[in-house]
């Protein structure tokens, strides 16, 4: 799941009335408890939630910043039982909530350093890797009698396809899977 998604259902549980703990995240986005944990923290570092320590249990709640706790006239008007002739059943479907594990913008430095082109594949998309790949090579091949170009080839290969490398690792992280640069 996408941190844009998580942040979506964490608001809509807060707007239904469910107290924001990382137990009762994980209950209803059957999430991993770490993942709710970073995606809380990371809402309340952006601002968007605010943190309260309960006393008495020591948990912390968090609550969404701006979000209104009592409902609106309409909402409470449709909220109210109905009587049993009118209610029909209705079927939910969540979308699916797994959260993609994230890429190590780190790792995805020194495979990019360490096979220039082909070490894209890390967190590239492929239509990406095979083009960058076929550069290498070729210019590689091409450049290798001389002397002088050789090396300076190797060394600017070797900075743009770690300069990437780590690129498309943090858009990676952003997009929760491969996704192109600028889209």
């Amino acid at each position: 799941m996408s941190y844009e998604s998580f942040q979506i259902e964490v608001i809509e549980l807060g707007s239904r009335g469910v107290p924001l703990t990382v137990a009762n995240v994980v209950a209803h986005l059957r999430t991993p408890p770490a993942r709710v944990q970073q995606g809380l923290d990371r809402m309340a570092r952006e601002g968007l939630l605010e943190l309260e320590v309960d006393e008495n249990e020591g948990y912390v709640v968090y609550r969404v910043r701006g979000l209104s706790t009592s409902l609106p006239l309409a909402r409470r008007r449709a909220a109210r039982p109905k009587p049993i002739d009118s209610i029909t059943p209705v079927t939910y479907t969540r979308p699916s909530l797994r959260m993609t594990p994230q890429k190590s913008v780190t790792l995805a430095v020194v495979l990019g350093a360490l096979v220039p082109g082909l070490g894209l594949a890390y967190a590239a998309p492929l239509r990406v890797v095979l083009p960058a790949s076929l550069l290498v090579i070729v210019f590689g091949k091409l450049l290798a009698p001389l002397l002088i170009f050789a090396p300076l080839f190797w060394v600017f290969a070797i900075g743009v396809s770690a300069l990437f490398g780590g690129l498309y690792a943090v858009r990676y992280n952003q997009e929760g899977h491969r996704a192109p640069l600028l889209s």
